[in-house]
């Protein structure tokens, strides 16, 4: 069954100049124009837009929306249990916020006293722990959300990883990074200059500016990693750590990898607001 633009509008909320707008830009193009010169929308259009608002509502914005939804690998089904996931993440913190919040209503009526611990409950992160509980690994090594771009309204956010390596040669167009070594040692490579730092040394790393870095002889350190403005980290470690398309150690190694494998990486970096330049310290591609 065809839809107007006016019927689309009031199925989803979204206003018809919005969709004309998602149509200018080619974010959401019609199924067809009539000979009247009205769009209509089928089906495909449809499950399209609910994309569309699922990632809205997830705090994207509409130029990243365009490039995840173009991405030749982008695949509906995944992509509504990733929101599903996400969403019930968020389910289970506002469960516990709410929780908090009963019990310090409870408290200030004298119907039922506190811990002093219980008032901070859906509010820290414990040891070894991230902030929403969703375990991520990069490479098999935990890389812990402790501050989410959530909650600082994207302003910043902070993650604590534990391991040996810092990833590929890249850079962030609009963020800023700070390193600070919690243990081992570090090798880095900052534009053109390499050194190393100890624990309870930092690095700060310039937006725009290439960077690699790694743990001295391979040995596994921790860090907390920093990146201010958040912009899509969150996304992107989570995403890395899904995608089925990452080389292997091994692979890189042997160098057995795929043209395409590479390629993918590269658009996902992009897909982000980075720059993938080379491959991780110690590596060549």
């Amino acid at each position: 069954m065809a839809y107007t633009v006016k019927q689309v509008a009031k199925m989803s909320g979204v206003s018809v100049r919005a969709l004309h707008f998602y149509d200018e830009t080619g974010l959401l193009k019609p199924d067809h124009i009539g000979t009247n010169g009205y769009r209509f929308y089928e089906e495909p259009q449809l499950l399209i837009l609910q994309q569309i608002l699922f990632y809205r509502e997830l705090g994207f914005e509409l130029k990243q929306i365009k490039g995840i939804l173009g991405r030749a690998d982008f695949e509906k089904l995944a992509a509504l249990q990733s929101h599903r996931k996400v969403l019930q993440k968020n389910l289970g913190r506002t469960h516990k916020l709410i929780e908090t919040i009963d019990k310090t209503i409870q408290h200030l009526k004298g119907t039922k006293k506190m811990k002093s611990q219980e008032m901070f409950a859906g509010f820290s992160v414990a040891k070894g722990e991230s902030r929403f509980g969703d375990k991520v690994k990069l490479g098999g090594e935990p890389n812990d959300c402790k501050v989410s771009a959530r909650d600082t309204g994207g302003a910043m956010c902070v993650f604590e990883f534990t391991g040996s390596g810092g990833g590929p040669n890249h850079l962030h167009h609009e963020q800023d990074e700070w390193i600070y070594i919690l243990e081992g040692e570090f090798e880095f490579v900052v534009a053109d200059k390499r050194f190393c730092v100890g624990p309870g040394e930092s690095v700060f790393i310039p937006r725009k500016v290439k960077h690699v870095w790694g743990c001295v002889n391979g040995q596994p350190g921790k860090v907390l990693n920093v990146y201010q403005p958040a912009g899509k980290m969150e996304d992107f470690f989570y995403s890395v750590s899904k995608a089925p398309f990452m080389p292997t150690i091994e692979q890189v190694v042997n160098k057995t990898y795929q043209k395409e494998q590479i390629e993918k990486l590269h658009q996902l970096f992009e897909d982000h607001g980075m720059d993938l330049l080379g491959p991780p310290m110690g590596f060549e591609l």
